[in-house]
């Protein structure tokens, strides 16, 4: 693999929202600490990052959600009882979570989208390239996906959109990107020339989605500080209103990254990602699968 581009090691996931689809839940937890069987959504995310090679992370959070950094910080009470009760097993497994030494924590007194949340996490970086993972974006792959990403930033050393296939009818629900050259637009790597933010379906420049995942060279910065200046009132700062700025300078590419993706901003994605990891528990997966059948049986 080419060393000719920076290494990737620094990393932003932003995770102030309110998450209101799930209220009334949401009112005293935040939507990141929600588990995924036994294990906060937020921890899964943060997993990918370090799987991948990341250094550091940058939380962007809102002062309301401090409890998720606590679930990263030691807990020497609780792990002297299960010392003390030599249950090592369970003791490994918390002290995985301690975490503190690689995540940063980043306020964001706004929510002005996307946007605005990168720049936040941004101002601790030093003119490097750097990585996004959504924390509404659960993906389940065999090689991390934000690696799958830094691969190919190997490669190029240009911005990359993980983006995946989605269905006609969820077209107007996302970021579709237009391939700078359409006969391009199967291939699993192509250069973009922008992206249209949940356009009319009949209108889609494609079936290729931005899923949560991306690099950007800090180039991307300035673009986004001179949108913010000029943002107009009640609007929201979101990343693809930079492309046509940015892509005046340098390159984006869209690559179709390989993986399960779940939404976490819904119930219905949580459900899901629920069943999915459930299922291949190896402690559990049987009885649920045959749970599950059962059901299926009963309602005909």
């Amino acid at each position: 693999m080419s060393n000719k581009f920076p290494q990737i090691k620094k990393l932003i996931i932003p995770a102030a929202g309110w998450g209101t689809r799930f209220l009334p839940m949401t009112k005293i937890i935040p939507k990141e600490l929600v588990p995924i069987l036994n294990r906060p959504s937020i921890d899964l995310l943060v997993d990918e990052a370090i799987d991948s090679g990341i250094e550091e992370i940058i939380l962007v959070i809102s002062t309301r959600k401090q409890e998720i950094m606590k679930y990263f910080e030691p807990n020497i009470l609780l792990e002297n009882e299960l010392k003390s009760k030599q249950k090592h097993e369970l003791l490994k497994k918390i002290r995985k979570t301690n975490r503190e030494a690689v995540i940063r924590v980043v306020y964001q007194y706004e929510q002005l989208g996307l946007g605005h949340a990168i720049l936040v996490g941004a101002k601790f970086f030093n003119d490097e390239p750097f990585a996004v993972i959504l924390g509404d974006d659960l993906i389940q792959s065999d090689v991390p996906v934000t690696k799958q990403l830094m691969n190919m930033y190997a490669k190029c050393g240009s911005s990359i959109l993980g983006v995946q296939e989605v269905e006609e009818n969820d077209l107007n629900k996302y970021g579709i990107i237009i391939p700078k050259l359409d006969e391009e637009k199967n291939n699993n790597f192509f250069e973009i020339k922008g992206a249209v933010e949940k356009p009319e379906i009949k209108n889609a420049p494609s079936n290729k989605a931005v899923l949560g995942r991306y690099i950007f060279n800090y180039s991307i910065v300035k673009h986004l500080e001179k949108k913010l200046k000029n943002l107009e009132e009640d609007k929201e700062l979101d990343i693809v209103d930079t492309f046509a700025d940015y892509m005046k300078e340098e390159k984006i590419f869209a690559y179709e990254f390989e993986g399960i993706r779940f939404d976490l901003g819904s119930i219905k994605g949580f459900a899901l990602a629920t069943i999915h990891y459930a299922l291949k528990n190896e402690e559990i997966g049987g009885d649920i699968k045959s749970h599950i059948l059962k059901l299926a049986k009963a309602m005909g």
